[in-house]
């Protein structure tokens, strides 16, 4: 197999989306692609690998459609560092390209109906590691620590761009939800 680009990455998914309806058949579809790209070194820039120093992640766009739909990133972790519980609001593929990131996995107890107020318990855990991937629903809450010793970096496919989806934090302990937003590295 030769070499696969973000370009050709990009238009395999628009294929796929354009396929199918069902979320659940886009993202398995784009689970071994995700793979394939995060596996393959040849578009992948040193400044990948840079993460803010107080934030502790950096967060890289490799696309983006006009219309805020299909994003992809490059996401990298600083050792130790990571993201609160959150949710993403539309479909996502995350492939480990190196390091590891560990992912808690939660499930919503309370209905939503309350504003600023979620009731979350924690339902799984799994390390993502180069040559693995996972797929989020819409709804789905996690979190995400770089439990590594180095820097990990993970290649991100959104359905949408995340700051246009309307997507939250969660504060487990005091049973917050508040809304996210990302700031992008140039």
């Amino acid at each position: 197999m030769g070499e696969y680009s973000v370009e050709e990455y990009v238009s395999d998914i628009r294929a796929i989306v354009g396929a199918e309806t069902e979320i659940g058949a886009i993202t398995d579809r784009i689970k071994p692609l995700a793979v394939r790209l995060a596996s393959d070194p040849s578009w992948f820039k040193e400044k990948y690998r840079y993460t803010d120093p107080e934030r502790g992640v950096g967060l890289h766009l490799l696309h983006e459609e006009e219309n805020h739909d299909l994003a992809v990133f490059a996401i990298a972790w600083a050792p130790g560092r990571g993201v609160e519980a959150h949710n993403h609001k539309t479909w996502a593929v995350v492939s480990g390209i190196e390091g590891q990131e560990h992912e808690t996995t939660y499930k919503r107890l309370d209905d939503g109906s309350k504003p600023g107020f979620a009731d979350l318990i924690a339902t799984g855990e799994e390390t993502l590691h180069p040559g693995t991937a996972v797929c989020c629903m819409p709804e789905d809450i996690h979190s995400v620590v770089n439990n590594g010793e180095k820097v990990a970096v993970s290649l991100h496919t959104y359905g949408r761009h995340l700051n246009h989806t309307g997507r939250s934090t969660f504060d487990v302990e005091s049973k917050t939800e508040t809304p996210l937003f990302l700031k992008i590295e140039e």
